[in-house]
């Protein structure tokens, strides 16, 4: 598609432009990863939307329809309880403390190691799902351009990627973002509509009901669980939550984007549903077979290009942010722009060696939920609450070696039995820390 090269030549520009202007003041790593906590609700809910709404939750919903049909919608659906959840119980209680990252708010409640511990295995991890968001952009191109035209783009794109988000920071970060959420809904909303208007027998006739034989409930509890709760507790919602004007606003951010988050679903869900036998259900809309009109086309091929772009930036300066601050201990904002571009020119060229999105992404969850995310829910859910930092960091680290037995092994029971133990060895690390504390408030009282 000629015209679309043009149109991905002309996003890039825009992305740039959007990405990098006005983001000199922020020299500060605070300005840098939080913009001072001075951005909207408006805002944080379309930066939500486009960091959420990635590969996973569109090629990779393709993929999974393929396997397990209707039930693929929960990849999003869990993620929009999380959501819902985080807003709630999370987003209001964080955005009051003074910290920039997760692994900062974890070291604030169970210590220095806790903090370099959590840094770490969120730097892997979220190298990996970057690493996922550039796969997905690669096969993307090549599907709807093909050849080397498509690898000039994908290196432009991915280029600009990595550029943006080391010179604009958060500030830009989020501006670019509320353009692509923008792009794919409209993308992605005007596809859905055509499929109702087409061929509304086909629509009629899907399967309503979630779960099939091959995803039942108890598979619905593990997904959400070990993808769910990264909705809840995830570096990349609290990038957003920390980035809000206050509380009030970083809570609405997260109850608007929810709903959005499932009606997306439903869309994309629907069109693999009715693509169900292509090769890649979701982009197979865009071959030259397809029964969509080109204009339409165009529109769905700037919404996933605007899907994945939206992804990969808000990871990328995640991972740049957390090794500098809690991994390295340094608040260098220079230092954070030289790992951006350092972490994105690895997910860049890791885009030839895989193509399995859902699988980087699980391998990346199983080290990251038992790791931190289960034993830091029982920290920040509701109110903060201080931990025994080495019983804490004991539980987390057991539960994240407990889940790497499980990525390496491929059995999901090891995983789930290091966030059982995690999540005890927490609630028990809070326990000591309250038993200590009225211990000394006892002792200063006498």
């Amino acid at each position: 598609m000629t015209l679309l090269s043009l149109l991905i030549v002309g996003y890039l520009a825009l992305l740039l432009w959007f990405g990098i202007r006005g983001n000199t003041k922020d020299r500060t790593l605070s300005g840098l990863l939080t913009t001072g906590g001075t951005t909207s609700a408006a805002l944080c809910a379309l930066s939500l939307v486009s960091t959420i709404i990635g590969g996973s939750a569109t090629l990779g919903i393709g993929g999974l329809a393929q396997k397990i049909g209707p039930a693929a919608f929960w990849w999003l659906g869990v993620g929009t309880i999380g959501l819902f959840l985080h807003g709630l119980f999370v987003a209001p209680v964080i955005r009051r403390s003074n910290a920039m990252t997760l692994p900062h708010l974890l070291g604030t409640l169970a210590g220095e190691n806790a903090e370099r511990w959590a840094g770490f295995i969120i730097a892997v991890s979220w190298a990996a799902v970057t690493a996922a968001q550039f796969t997905a952009l690669h096969s993307l191109l090549l599907s709807i351009v093909g050849g080397m035209k498509a690898e000039i783009l994908y290196a432009a794109l991915a280029g600009g990627i990595i550029l943006h988000t080391a010179a604009g920071g958060q500030r830009g970060v989020i501006r670019t973002d509320a353009l692509q959420a923008i792009l794919l809904l409209v993308g992605f909303l005007l596809a859905g509509a055509w499929c109702l208007i087409d061929r509304p027998d086909a629509v009629a006739a899907l399967p309503k009901v979630p779960f099939t034989d091959a995803f039942g409930f108890t598979d619905w509890v593990k997904m959400m669980i070990l993808v769910g709760i990264t909705f809840v507790i995830g570096p990349d919602m609290f990038s957003r939550t920390f980035a809000a004007k206050n509380a009030q606003s970083a809570r609405t951010a997260a109850f608007a984007a929810a709903p959005v988050l499932a009606l997306f679903g439903v869309i994309v869900t629907m069109m693999a549903l009715l693509n169900i036998d292509a090769k890649a259900p979701i982009t197979d809309w865009l071959s030259p077979d397809s029964p969509l009109p080109m204009i339409l086309q165009v529109m769905l091929a700037l919404g996933l290009v605007s899907a994945l772009s939206g992804s990969a930036d808000t990871l990328l300066l995640s991972a740049a942010g957390i090794l500098e601050k809690d991994v390295c201990g340094r608040e260098r904002a220079g230092a954070v722009r030289l790992w951006a571009v350092l972490l994105g020119t690895l997910a860049l060229a890791s885009a030839w060696f895989s193509r399995n999105i859902i699988g980087l992404l699980l391998n990346a969850y199983s080290l990251f939920v038992p790791g931190v995310a289960a034993p830091l829910l029982f920290l920040a859910a509701g109110r903060l609450r201080s931990a025994d930092p080495k019983v804490w960091l004991l539980g987390a680290v057991a539960g994240g070696i407990l889940g790497l037995v499980g990525n390496l092994t491929g059995e999901n029971a090891w995983t789930f039995a290091g966030i059982a133990v995690s999540s005890a060895a927490s609630l028990l690390a809070v326990r000591l820390a309250s038993m200590k504390s009225c211990v000394a408030g006892a002792e200063n009282g006498a």
